[in-house]
């Protein structure tokens, strides 16, 4: 661990125990921390990220938002995904009947992104005789040799589990569960962070963009750059956002940092993205959005839980023309339809998570 990393972690600690004084008494991290849930039921939020990937951030305070609304006799216990480890015993120390394990969902499930996979297989592994609800994922493991290690491992221990609830974000992640999961419960949810609702604004001006260029992007360099030309060139007042914001996130600053990316939004008269979660973000502002295709199916599909609000347009060949009609088009369009509210997408999700209802 560098010297800065070790200041950032003494940093977050003196916020814990000063904010949750009870959970860490004598002042070691961890030795007491759990002590007062002792006899009560809890749901272990895991999973949660300390990056600097705000959609990911959005899925944590989101899942934490729907235990808390939709559980309100549960204590809510969040766990980083790098905590898991050291807290897993202490945990189970304190364990209530009816404790469950709620793993927040997002598109890590998979070979592309080790870390996060094997720590929910950790988590699936320690906590064998908890339910344990993995919210809404998408999930890639790749024809590679390495890819195809990965998912063998990820069926062992998936399918060992006696009480797992899966929940597939996509269709494509619903019918590779089915096949690779087959004794589990799975259901269809779309992206967690629907479950937020955010306030709309009437006057907007300008053109956002926010575009991919790592592994996930669907545009080649070239494509990109030429497509973001066009459009400073058709536009008076564009600019740029990003979902990574280059800095680290913790569950104390994700809220705030949140809500400054979604004012903005809700500043836009039009948002170009080809993120799942920038197509999200717009939805729960109500921001006109022009989607275009990521590598995989992640986009696609997450589209199609959105594809009845005529404020978002997904380009699937994404054409520099094609995407400069679609803003036109939203730019023209004066629909001022009502955002679904989370009943739309999670009225019976609780009954599912209590019951395991099909």
């Amino acid at each position: 661990m560098s010297f800065k990393e070790l200041k950032i972690n003494l940093v977050e600690w003196l916020l814990l125990k000063v904010k949750y004084p009870s959970e860490y008494m004598m002042g070691t991290p961890g030795l007491n921390r759990f002590e007062q849930y002792k006899d009560k039921k809890k749901i272990i939020l895991t999973l949660i990220p300390s990056h600097d990937n705000l959609g990911d951030h959005a899925i944590a305070l989101a899942s934490k938002t729907f235990a808390e609304t939709e559980f309100p006799d549960f204590e809510i216990i969040e766990i980083a995904i790098n905590d898991i480890y050291k807290h897993a015993k202490a945990l189970r120390r304190i364990r209530h009947p009816e404790d469950m394990v709620f793993i927040i969902g997002g598109g890590n499930m998979g070979d592309l992104y080790r870390n996060e996979e094997w720590t929910r297989r950790f988590i699936m592994k320690k906590f064998k005789h908890y339910k344990i609800v993995q919210l809404p994922a998408t999930a890639h493991f790749s024809e590679t040799r390495k890819g195809q290690k990965e998912l063998k491992r990820a069926k062992k221990i998936y399918n060992a589990h006696p009480q797992l609830l899966l929940m597939a974000r996509d269709e494509t992640t619903y019918q590779f569960m089915e096949k690779n999961f087959p004794n589990k419960t799975i259901i269809k949810q779309p992206d967690m962070v629907l479950y937020l609702k955010k306030e709309q604004q009437d006057e907007r001006t300008g053109v956002l963009v926010c575009l991919r260029d790592d592994k996930e992007s669907f545009l080649k360099k070239e494509e990109r750059q030429l497509l973001q030309t066009v459009i400073r060139a058709e536009y008076r007042e564009v600019s740029t956002f990003t979902t990574t914001i280059g800095k680290r996130v913790s569950r104390f600053s994700r809220e705030k940092e949140l809500n400054k990316l979604w004012d903005k939004l809700r500043n836009a008269e039009v948002v170009i993205t080809d993120r799942l979660h920038g197509m999200i973000f717009c939805a729960i502002t109500g921001t006109p959005c022009v989607v275009i295709r990521s590598f995989d199916h992640k986009v696609l599909e997450g589209f199609n839980w959105l594809k009845d609000n005529p404020n978002i347009k997904m380009v699937e060949n994404p054409e520099t023309s094609e995407v400069i009609n679609a803003i036109n088009e939203l730019m023209k369009n004066d629909s001022n339809q009502e955002i679904p509210s989370r009943e739309h997408y999670f009225s019976d999700l609780k009954r599912k998570i209590l019951g395991d209802a099909e």
